[in-house]
């Protein structure tokens, strides 16, 4: 990690202390998870985490994108090496909704639970494109209906982001979003 300026060597460790804690944590609990929580694990004062990062989405901002980044990344490499439009299409929308149960705070990423993190939104927001230029390109193919749009598309990964992570969301809310998006295809 590169030395933030002006910072004496036990402020610095402290910092990259907080940012591994907020990666372990946000992993494991999402991006809400209690700032003390951190603060433990990265064995500091919540004082300190609020004198060396300032706020939730501060942290969020310096450790997340990167995270999300590399993930989305590959999600974009994987659904674009798909043969045809439709299949690029599924793979991406497959793939978020992995991302989304596997990781919490990918998923709460996703679910624009912090606005103010605008690093991570901004992350977000490539792969909103992305998904936009898929469901474009399926269009033109005409393998996807043309009222099937990226409006759908964000409510398909919101319910799944949604359902993902509530443990009194019925158990079959996979297949009814999996119908939602077969419903959608021409073919």
């Amino acid at each position: 990690m590169t030395r933030t300026n002006g910072l004496r060597r036990d402020a610095q460790a402290n910092v990259e202390k907080l940012h591994a804690a907020a990666r372990t944590v946000f992993a494991r609990r999402g991006l809400a998870a209690p700032l003390d929580e951190i603060a433990r694990e990265a064995g500091v004062s919540i004082g300190t985490l609020y004198n060396r990062v300032g706020s939730r989405e501060a942290l969020i901002d310096a450790v997340i994108p990167a995270i999300a980044g590399e993930k989305l990344l590959a999600l974009k490499e994987r659904s674009l090496s798909q043969p045809s439009p439709r299949a690029r299409l599924e793979a991406f929308i497959a793939g978020m909704i992995d991302l989304q149960v596997d990781d919490p705070a990918l998923s709460d990423a996703m679910l624009r639970r912090f606005p103010n993190a605008t690093s991570l939104i901004e992350t977000c927001d490539r792969s909103t494109a992305l998904g936009q230029d898929l469901i474009d390109d399926a269009h033109a193919s005409g393998a996807l209906s043309r009222d099937f749009t990226a409006d759908d598309l964000m409510t398909v990964l919101w319910m799944a982001g949604t359902a993902s992570h509530d443990p009194s969301a019925p158990a079959g809310w996979r297949r009814v979003v999996d119908r939602s998006i077969a419903a959608a295809w021409t073919t």
